[in-house]
């Protein structure tokens, strides 16, 4: 009676263990979603050594009004609102940010230094004499420098995420037991 009893527990166990662990994968994702989403809030990225965002030059210089006390890498949120869970696997989870729909984030992580050429659209500009002037559509090169701004990165490079995945591992596997 007694070991018909335990080996019920026993086999009650591994079923909670087989659940969770099949569970995990996808919880420890969104918590590394969440630890990137973080990242946006510090305006820095927590890894061996705080690594402070750098500020954006003064845009005030160039007209722009509006990018005085706004948050650094967030104006529409879009770029914020594509980190997301790629792919779960059984011993791997992939965090994608960016895509088709912000496919400038991945600059905006590493960093970019290099050329590009700007496609500028024709448009109408208001003279001095009150005037309009139409301009025709142009190409120009730029040479563009944008600084590293990371905030995805593994749980090698960061052991706050490290901390924070096998916290959230405990948990739920303390959960079994309840």
């Amino acid at each position: 009676m007694a070991r018909s009893i335990a080996e019920l527990f026993n086999k009650k166990v591994q079923q909670r263990l087989a659940q969770t662990l099949r569970e995990l994968p996808a919880i420890l994702g969104e918590e590394a979603v969440n630890f990137s989403l973080q990242s946006f809030d510090q305006e820095a990225w927590s890894g061996y050594s705080q690594e402070v965002w750098k500020k954006r030059k003064n845009p005030t210089k160039w007209g722009k009004k509006d990018e005085v006390g706004r948050a650094l890498l967030v104006k529409t949120g879009r770029g914020k609102r594509s980190i997301r869970v790629s792919r779960v696997l059984k011993d791997k989870v992939f965090i994608v940010a960016g895509g088709a729909e912000a496919p400038y984030m991945r600059a905006h992580n590493f960093g970019f230094r290099g050329k590009v050429i700007q496609n500028v659209q024709p448009f109408s500009r208001k003279m001095s004499t009150g005037k309009t002037q139409k301009v025709k559509g142009f190409t120009r090169t730029i040479n563009q420098n944008i600084p590293k701004r990371m905030f995805i990165g593994g749980q090698k490079q960061s052991p706050y995420l490290k901390a924070r995945l096998k916290r959230a591992t405990v948990h739920e596997l303390r959960t079994i037991f309840k």
